[in-house]
């Protein structure tokens, strides 16, 4: 009887984790479109280890750290450049829903970012 619970116990336990991880926006490449003054479409490539943002021509933009915590996204930006924050932590709360998700703004010191990036949608592009 006690390894029928432990087992039924570690498949729930497996599944949930599963459907959590089928759930994120990590190891995914995400597409948006940017008005002024970028007017552009961005991809945000998301992987565990370091994350980036590309231009429409393939152009490397921006390096960020993105953390994943649950529903919350936080960004630490380790490249220098017109639209890098390097010293700032933004946080966001991720809603994601099937193959798209918004960012809503949770704490972001760098003011740039948060007006870019709050209730963007961003939809999954292919991986390259």
């Amino acid at each position: 009887m006690k390894k029928m619970i432990l087992l039924t116990g570690v498949f729930c336990v497996v599944s949930i984790t599963s459907f959590v991880c089928a759930q994120s926006i990590n190891n995914r490449n995400w597409k948006a479109f940017f008005a002024d003054p970028i007017n552009d479409t961005l991809t945000l490539h998301v992987h565990s280890d370091s994350s980036f943002v590309t231009t429409s021509k393939g152009g490397v933009m921006l390096r960020t750290n993105c953390i994943l915590t649950a529903d919350t996204l936080t960004l630490l930006d380790y490249s220098e450049g017109e639209h890098s924050c390097p010293d700032a932590k933004g946080k966001y709360k991720i809603n994601l829903t099937g193959k798209s998700f918004t960012l809503l703004l949770i704490d972001d010191p760098c003011e740039g970012r948060a007006q870019a990036l709050n209730g963007v949608k961003w939809t999954e592009a292919a991986k390259l």
